[in-house]
């Protein structure tokens, strides 16, 4: 079940039982976006993954020309669809890895943002190798997936080089084996240029 919240004077839709992510978005880390965008400059497309329901998301999106979001929770994703008006993103409801398939997730009630990838079910992983994407930036915030993922878009990081933004540094040796470096951190998130 959702429920109707305020954030900045906007109406959010959102998980009901959720306490811990709403706090952290909203009172812990409320512009990790717009802090990331004013440190490395201009960008014109945004890579994220998981869009949760979309407060960062709709903070790129006031920044930049194109928002492509990955959410593979269908509750979360409905929240999305509904919170997202912007005509600037594109949303998808999936995961991000290593492989097209399907897997699980695993919910956590109280923690919108804490749904992790799981092996098996019905929910489509997919690469980002297979989009026609060049990203500026790729920030991913997916529990711990984050080295499957980084896997699945190997070739854009090489063709792109886009700044990086990873949870907990989750995934960080597959960046330096590219040649990035560790620059900055951002709450919970480092940046890898």
């Amino acid at each position: 079940m959702n429920e109707v919240r305020i954030f900045e004077e906007r109406e959010w839709l959102w998980p009901k039982e959720d306490y811990h992510c709403w706090k952290h978005l909203t009172e812990y880390h409320p512009k990790i976006p717009e802090d990331i965008l004013k440190t490395i400059g201009k960008v014109f497309t945004v890579v994220q993954a998981g869009g949760n329901c979309g407060l960062y998301t709709a903070q790129y999106a006031k920044h930049v020309e194109h928002v492509i979001t990955f959410e593979p929770e269908p509750n979360n994703f409905l929240c999305l669809k509904n919170n997202i008006t912007e005509t600037n993103v594109t949303m998808y409801e999936a995961a991000l890895g290593d492989k097209e398939c399907y897997v699980g997730v695993k919910v956590d009630p109280i923690n919108s943002g804490a749904t992790r990838v799981i092996n098996k079910g019905s929910i489509k992983q997919v690469r980002l190798d297979d989009y026609e994407i060049e990203p500026d930036l790729i920030h991913l915030d997916i529990e711990g997936h984050e080295p499957h993922a980084l896997k699945g878009m190997l070739d854009t990081l090489k063709k792109c080089h886009p700044v990086v933004a990873l949870e907990r540094g989750n995934g960080e040796n597959i960046l330096f084996d590219l040649g990035y470096s560790k620059w900055k951190p951002f709450g919970l998130d480092w940046l890898y240029i």
